[in-house]
């Protein structure tokens, strides 16, 4: 019997300090904060990412995900404020232990708690019921504020 050819944690060790480097020279390319015109792109990476990551973690082949890279993203769209990512955000967040640990639940809460409550009620949908129960859980301590602040912290001291 032939063994299936995929990658897994022990058949490229290197992809991790690959993806580490790919991290930090997107940051340094774009940075936290990006214009507005540049959100699409990191919409686009992040939902590329949280592909790879879902996929691996099923054990459907591939890749795993850059969580490095999807928090990065993840934050870059905090900062642009858009209700509409917060399920994004939440859908990177579930796809793995490493993805849950990577961004941060916070990252959901760009255009704050009440607009990010009110979106997700309306959606009506179950993903959107969960995703704001996680949300209600964060409301209570989460102050935007310092939230940037411990953000451009960790990424000045990293």
């Amino acid at each position: 019997m032939e063994a299936e050819l995929r990658p897994t944690y022990d058949a490229d060790p290197d992809i991790y300090d690959r993806y580490e480097r790919e991290a930090d020279e997107y940051l340094a390319s774009h940075g936290l904060r990006v214009a507005a015109e540049m959100l699409p792109a990191a919409r686009a990476t992040i939902v590329r990412e949280t592909r790879h990551e879902s996929d691996f973690s099923a054990g459907r082949g591939g890749v795993p995900g850059n969580t490095s890279l999807m928090r990065i993203c993840a934050a870059q769209l905090w900062h642009g404020g858009a209700v509409e990512d917060a399920l994004l955000v939440y859908r990177a967040r579930r796809t793995s232990m490493d993805a849950t640990g990577a961004i941060d639940g916070e990252l959901m809460l760009g255009a704050g708690v009440l607009p990010t409550r009110w979106y997700l009620v309306a959606l009506g949908i179950d993903e959107a019921s969960e995703a704001l129960r996680y949300v209600s859980s964060l409301a209570e301590g989460y102050e935007a504020g310092r939230f940037a602040a411990d953000l451009d912290d960790y990424y000045r001291n990293s």
